[in-house]
């Protein structure tokens, strides 16, 4: 019988309210690794994930079964294992990859690395001074990190302390020496870490064709059954490549007609099968067919973050009404203003990029924008710039003016009747 999120969660914490392993049913509810490789894992258990009229849900089954074994499980304090955690250093070139790999023991050492250069950047300490938070200390603590301020760095933060929808800080201490785990716990991390590789290898393997894709989530697919991991080969074979018909018709026409998406392939990535039509919220013309993902990042990421996607300009600058007033949306515009100014200004004779952000928008006198001098070497490196309305205007046609040149020019194909 399919379930909700919500009664899934409530029904594993009944079931495991007395387990010796501290848990976070929670993670029933938020679903990590839905997208890449639709299950949720609870210990070493793998949870598949369905989804049912529009709505995620589990199977009840799945969720007894579970927590029938959480609840039985045994976690002898008294029969530890040393526990050796990974030093810090900096991710080498081709190591981003693996970097997706399970793997506890690195999660739980990144966590206090992370705790410690926090410390150190709220302290303000000198440049000379910022190497100290990658220095383990006698308390098995990076930087002079105690062991409340790394707990109460972890409250609020659910991928700071939850693994496998378990709580390892909980039975993790401190010997004086070296740290230990109890040895049923650890074994179920490291049995989780092989299951859950296993899971997200089959799930990289296109479903067409058996390809396996060179990356963690570039072929997951968002479709009505759930995500379907398909090579762009095979998408390009499936979906139909948007023509650019629907340039400069209303977003609301097109949605009161039920004109769909999901016969398409996502314009900008080209890889997967799009799921929305995405549209200029300024002019409420259509830019184009996109999938989950992409259209994600173009409403959520960061301006600088979309930006460095091939086509993200261009395909904003589907929409006609940006196109003949070679503008941009707001937010969009003002990361191009952002950019020119950490490319530009500086703060006295310092040659480091400042960090710039917007601090307040002046309706008749243009934006004011707040930049802080990156150099580490300053308290008072902070100053503001009024950039008008008609200066934000000129930035933009600069940068938008030679992507339009080497665009192809736009069809004038009309709106559809």
């Amino acid at each position: 019988m399919p379930i909700s999120r919500e009664l899934a969660r409530s029904l594993f914490a009944d079931l495991t309210q007395n387990s010796a392993v501290p848990l976070a049913p929670d993670e029933l509810v938020h679903m990590p690794g839905l997208r890449e490789h639709g299950h949720v894992f609870l210990g070493d258990i793998a949870v598949r994930c369905y989804k049912h009229r529009a709505r995620w849900m589990y199977d009840e089954r799945d969720i007894r079964a579970a927590g029938r074994v959480f609840a039985d499980m045994e976690v002898r304090l008294d029969d530890v294992v040393t526990v050796r955690l990974p030093t810090h250093h900096s991710m080498a070139e081709g190591e981003n990859v693996e970097w997706y790999l399970p793997d506890w023991r690195r999660r739980v050492a990144a966590w206090m690395f992370d705790a410690a250069r926090d410390k150190l950047f709220r302290q303000e300490r000198t440049f000379s001074e910022w190497g100290a938070w990658r220095q383990v200390g006698a308390n098995g603590l990076p930087g002079d990190l105690t062991w409340e301020e790394f707990m109460a760095s972890r409250v609020g933060r659910r991928h700071g302390q939850n693994i496998a929808a378990t709580r390892p800080l909980e039975l993790l201490t401190w010997s004086g020496q070296e740290w230990l785990l109890p040895r049923a716990y650890a074994d179920l991390l490291d049995r989780w870490e092989q299951r859950e590789s296993e899971v997200a290898a089959r799930a990289r393997l296109c479903s067409s064709c058996a390809e396996r894709s060179p990356g963690w989530l570039g072929w997951r697919t968002p479709t009505a059954q759930g995500y379907v991991t398909r090579c762009p080969p095979c998408s390009g074979a499936a979906f139909l490549k948007y023509s650019g018909h629907l340039r400069g018709v209303p977003y609301e026409k097109v949605r009161r007609r039920g004109t769909r998406a999901d016969e398409y392939l996502c314009r900008l990535c080209k890889a997967s099968q799009a799921s929305v039509w995405d549209h200029c919220h300024e002019h409420g013309q259509v830019r184009g067919p996109l999938c989950g993902s992409c259209n994600s990042r173009e409403g959520c990421a960061t301006p600088e973050y979309f930006f460095q996607f091939e086509g993200s300009v261009e395909h904003l600058l589907e929409c006609r009404g940006c196109n003949e007033q070679r503008s941009l949306p707001q937010r969009f515009a003002l990361e191009v203003v952002r950019a020119h100014l950490q490319q530009t200004e500086r703060h006295g004779q310092c040659r480091m990029r400042p960090y710039v952000r917007e601090a307040e928008q002046q309706p008749e006198a243009g934006h004011r924008f707040l930049l802080s001098c990156s150099g580490g070497h300053t308290k008072t490196g902070t100053w503001t710039t009024d950039v008008t309305a008609d200066e934000v205007t000129a930035l933009v046609h600069t940068f938008v003016d030679p992507i339009l040149v080497a665009s192809k020019p736009l069809l004038d194909l009309g709106s559809e009747e």
